[in-house]
This record gives structure tokens, C-alpha cells and sequence, in this order.
């Protein structure tokens, strides 16, 4: 509950633009509310479980070792803070941990998630917050 009153307190303070309602991912979740990922409403997965999925390959499938961590030996996990914004798009919020070259990496990765339909609370689109770890491992 604490952290998503710092998400909220911190996007009314810096973005007054980004008016209205942000769920934490567990709340969301509790409250059986998703942003749908591309495709994911043809899936017969539940929306969570197909926005997981897409999101965890997304990662995969977009995941470069930048040269420079990889010739400095560079290994660590980044976690990154990141909302479904109420028009479906991606901001980061927060990134922590491990070397900023590998911090820069995660952000490029979680910036290229795709636009998807925003999570809606009856029939209002909503923001949600999620946070992934992203951990960097030498090859």
C-alpha cells in the first residue's frame, strides 16, 4: 500500500497531466482488472495470465547484453517501476539496481512494450503499476 501511495504521490507532484486512479498490479489483480496486451482478447488464457506471458517474452525476445557490461564484467539484476498509463502506453517510473549500463538496457526494454487497451475499472481506463526485475547474467 505504501508504495503505491509513492506512485501516486509522485505522479500528481511531477505530472499533473496524470490525473486519476493508479493500481498497484496486486491490487489490480485482486480486483480482476488488466490492461489487454495485442492479441491477448483472442487468447484463452485470462488477461492476466496472457499479459504476463506476453510481457516475460517480450523481455526474452527483446533482451540484448550491452557490449560494454559485457567487456566490464557486468552482472546484476535491475527491477524496474513501469505503469500501463490510461491511454494503454508505457512509462517508466523507477529504475534501480545493478550497473546504469544495464539499468539503460532494461529501460530500452520495457519502453518497447507495444500500446495495448488500458485497464478499466467499469468503464473508466485506469493506470496500473508493475514492477519486473530484469536480471543480467554473463553469457
Amino acid at each position: 500500500m505504501k508504495k503505491l501511495l509513492l506512485i501516486f504521490a509522485i505522479l500528481c507532484s511531477g505530472f499533473s497531466f496524470a490525473q486519476g486512479i493508479i493500481l498497484s498490479q496486486e491490487n489490480a489483480a485482486e480486483k480482476g482488472i488488466t490492461p489487454i496486451w495485442p492479441k491477448c482478447d483472442r487468447s484463452r488464457q485470462t488477461p492476466a495470465q496472457c499479459f504476463d506471458n506476453k510481457l516475460r517474452n517480450h523481455i526474452i525476445a527483446n533482451f540484448e547484453y550491452p557490449d560494454i557490461a559485457l567487456a566490464e564484467g557486468l552482472e546484476g539484476t535491475v527491477t524496474v517501476e513501469f505503469i500501463v498509463d490510461k491511454k494503454g502506453k508505457i512509462e517508466v517510473l523507477e529504475v534501480t539496481g545493478a550497473h546504469r549500463y544495464l539499468q539503460r538496457e532494461a529501460i530500452r526494454i520495457i519502453r518497447a512494450i507495444p500500446k495495448m487497451e488500458p485497464g478499466k475499472w467499469g468503464n473508466k481506463p485506469i493506470a496500473i503499476a508493475y514492477t519486473v526485475p530484469i536480471t543480467f547474467i554473463k553469457p
